[in-house]
């Protein structure tokens, strides 16, 4: 979905003259491939698969979920997996860090302002431990620090970015946590266009200060 372009005037002082410049300003149309080089796929020695976000240099964000209890930890840089160390974990926030040379993939940073109603996003992550996907959404409401958005995921997309976008940098909102579903009978039903993520806020706080 293409966003409104927006125009923005500029004044400039020629030969001690007043001018007016119509300047457009970048557009958020999709993530670029340099922010998406920075959503990573994420394993572990008990077989589960994940998603993970280059947040600092050396440093992913991945879901605690998909990695507590597990001995030895993976991230695939570039062509292949790469034997990552545990640093911090939340399992309420369903937060973690893992230590892995990123190489040179630029970190995506962290959002600051509160996401508005109908706000475009962008979900990425790796579902099914298959190939790279980003799907597009709106931000529908804040609940304790839970940003639901239209997006859609699917397993294994935990701990993969939630994009925004301000002026055409693209920044995270949230990590991806889980996708929403409702009870019919004895089993649950996936809502088809449904994500829940972690806020940025609650990101920074887990992280402090020691990795911006």
């Amino acid at each position: 979905m293409r966003s409104t372009r927006k125009i923005i005037g500029a004044l400039l002082v020629c030969t001690g003259l007043w001018s007016t410049q119509v300047v457009a300003a970048p557009e958020c149309v999709w993530p670029d491939d340099k922010t998406l080089e920075a959503i990573l796929p994420v394993a572990t020695d008990h077989g589960s698969h994940a998603s993970g976000v280059v947040f600092a240099h050396n440093r992913v964000l991945t879901a605690a979920h998909a990695v507590d209890g597990a001995g030895q930890f993976f991230v695939r840089v570039q062509d292949g997996f790469r034997k990552a160390s545990l640093m911090l974990i939340d399992r309420q926030n369903d937060l973690a860090v893992l230590s892995v040379d990123t190489h040179d993939i630029t970190p995506v940073p962290l959002s600051m302002g509160q996401p508005s109603q109908s706000q475009m996003v962008w979900a990425v992550g790796f579902p099914k431990a298959q190939g790279k996907t980003t799907s597009a959404g709106v931000f529908q409401r804040n609940r304790s620090g839970a940003l639901h958005t239209s997006a859609p995921i699917d397993s294994g997309q935990s701990g993969g970015g939630l994009l925004t976008c301000n002026q055409g940098t693209y920044q995270l909102l949230g990590m991806l946590r889980g996708y929403g579903a409702y009870l019919s009978g004895d089993r649950y039903v996936k809502l088809q266009n449904h994500s829940v993520s972690v806020a940025a806020a609650t990101i920074q706080r887990f992280i402090g200060s020691t990795y911006q």
